[in-house]
């Protein structure tokens, strides 16, 4: 697992994903928050995939958890090693409050529906127990707290306070425990369903990001910045999201961006526009890039989004006359 490149290690996630079912789209986008996104049914994964988790910023880590905070997602990061050693595979890793795993663990997860149970900590490796569990496994084979504390070596406090749901259990001390039991006291880790904690308010990063956002909020609109992405910012009215990309002028780089915005967007059905300084009004995949100017003459969300759906209306029909 060493030596693979990072282009290797995305085909690999996303031949997982494919494989069981999802549509994905590839991010091209340099140091972007996520490079692959994944939807299935009712799950829409943010995954960001790095050879070493421990390359991963701040300011991307809080990116990935404001869109999947947004979108409610969840965000994972898939690696093959840490600073000091290669990811192991049915251990779950954090970073940034992000769990954090290796291609193996996810095929684990995804293709043969087996949750870890095991998470890294402090150069450690843990679980989590039912307490209750542990508690009637104990009773019922007729050990005090003492007995069986002795038995697997931890104080007497240290078991009461797994009974009691409150500490994690070393790796060690739980196998000695479903060696006694025999059987399984962990519990599963369900990384599809986190819930993760994001800041939603950002400052925009120029005057132009801070007059569309101070316009886009005035025709009543959400609007979240996102640093590390092709796009600037997401915004939405209602159950309506639109990736917002932003720029000064159209340039081989927007259009890029909004390649792969159009491609993002149809993954996670949202819609994409970006918004120019000075541009005309024009169509790439399915994102209109629009001047400014057009937004001073919206009078609130509803007519932006309608204005979305006719230019992209009109981009088909062309399209559809041309054949």
């Amino acid at each position: 697992m060493m030596g693979m490149d990072k282009a290797r290690l995305i085909r690999i996630v996303e031949s997982i994903l494919h494989g069981t079912g999802f549509k994905t789209a590839r991010m091209k986008f340099k140091g972007s928050c996520f490079d692959l996104v994944g939807s299935r049914l009712f799950l829409l994964l943010f995954i960001k995939i790095l050879q070493n988790i421990d390359t991963l910023s701040k300011e991307q880590a809080e990116d990935l958890k404001r869109l999947s905070k947004f979108f409610q997602a969840t965000p994972l990061i898939v690696g093959v090693r840490s600073k000091n050693s290669e990811l192991e595979e049915g251990v779950i890793y954090e970073r940034f409050g992000i769990y954090s795993l290796n291609p193996q663990t996810l095929y684990d997860v995804l293709v043969e529906n087996e949750l870890p149970a095991i998470f890294a900590e402090r150069g450690g490796f843990y679980v989590n127990v039912d307490g209750n569990l542990l508690k009637d496994l104990r009773e019922r084979m007729g050990y005090s707290l003492g007995e069986l504390a002795r038995m697997i070596g931890v104080s007497r406090k240290s078991l009461q306070n797994y009974e009691m749901g409150e500490q994690a259990m070393s790796l060690d001390v739980a196998l000695r425990l479903e060696e006694i039991f025999d059987e399984p006291i962990a519990k599963p880790i369900n990384i599809l369903s986190a819930k993760v904690e994001a800041k939603l308010d950002v400052k925009p990063e120029n005057p132009l990001e801070r007059e569309i956002f101070e316009r886009l909020r005035a025709l009543g609109m959400g609007v979240i910045k996102i640093k590390k992405a092709p796009f600037n910012a997401v915004s939405k009215e209602e159950e309506l999201k639109i990736l917002t990309g932003i720029d000064s002028k159209k340039t081989a780089t927007t259009i890029k961006r909004a390649q792969m915005v159009n491609e993002v967007s149809k993954v996670i059905q949202s819609d994409g526009v970006f918004i120019i300084e000075k541009t005309k009004t024009e169509v790439i995949g399915e994102v209109p890039l629009i001047p400014k100017e057009t937004l001073g003459e919206i009078k609130d969300a509803d007519e932006l989004i309608e204005m979305i759906e006719d230019l992209k209306k009109e981009i088909k029909k062309k399209v559809f006359n041309r054949r």
